[in-house]
């Protein structure tokens, strides 16, 4: 990956969110579709398109300009164009417009986010810009594959990410990981994906918190079990 060190070291080291890659791992075969919005430079993308092979797809979205040239890079770097696609875009609720403001991080680019109608990036302090916006739901009625998995870390607005794919989670019901920055967004989330009939289960007490959620008629505790047996197997790793 290209990247800047040492601030981005721990992309480097594989040290970057090790329960959302545990949780992808246990979740991911041969074949599968993840979307990864918020990707930022791609550390969980890239590791995904390692999972899915050739015959899966991972669809990258990120709305900071810089970001994304640096995605694009390193999907080249790791010969992965044909299996991660990358999307300029800020994913929302709703299209009303091509754009939309997007307040950029100022010491890393992974804290900008969308900043509209009250909503901003909890940590984004950089300059605003405008960036490509769409859906989740319209993306798939483009043509987009339809996920097995979705990975959100998009700084405050998550519930309205959540809002924009209602069709995808009530038709196709694919699994959710998704970094959630403060209280309203909890609990605006919990009562959506509560009405889309997903079962939630919470870990890390303080914001941000994560949030792993899937349909009701899915064997979710099997997931988590799973995954923790990674994370387990990791820190053992990791102690020897």
């Amino acid at each position: 990956m290209e990247l800047i060190l040492p601030r981005e070291s721990r992309y480097w080291r594989g040290i970057h969110e090790p329960e959302v890659q545990d949780a992808i791992s246990s979740a991911t075969r041969l074949g599968g579709v993840l979307y990864d919005v918020g990707a930022h430079l791609g550390s969980i993308s890239l590791g995904a398109a390692r999972l899915v092979g050739e015959s899966g797809r991972v669809v990258a979205f990120d709305g900071d300009p810089e970001n994304v040239e640096r995605l694009r890079k390193n999907t080249s770097r790791n010969r992965m164009e044909k299996r991660l696609q990358v999307v300029h875009a800020a994913i929302w609720s709703s299209i009303a417009r091509p754009d939309i403001g997007f307040r950029r991080g100022r010491i890393t680019r992974s804290e900008g986010g969308v900043e509209i109608d009250g909503i901003r990036p909890v940590l984004g302090d950089g300059e605003i810009t405008t960036v490509p916006t769409i859906t989740l739901d319209g993306f798939v009625a483009a043509g987009g594959p339809l996920p097995h998995l979705i990975k959100i870390d998009v700084e405050g607005g998550e519930y309205e990410v959540l809002r924009g794919g209602g069709e995808l989670l009530r038709n196709h019901r694919p699994l959710l990981i998704v970094e959630v920055h403060h209280p309203r967004a909890a609990e605006q989330i919990a009562a959506w994906l509560k009405d889309c009939n997903y079962t939630l289960h919470w870990k890390i007490e303080d914001y941000p918190r994560r949030l792993f959620a899937w349909p009701m008629e899915y064997d979710g505790a099997a997931w988590i079990r799973e995954s923790t047996a990674i994370e387990n197997q990791r820190v053992n790793n990791l102690k020897h």
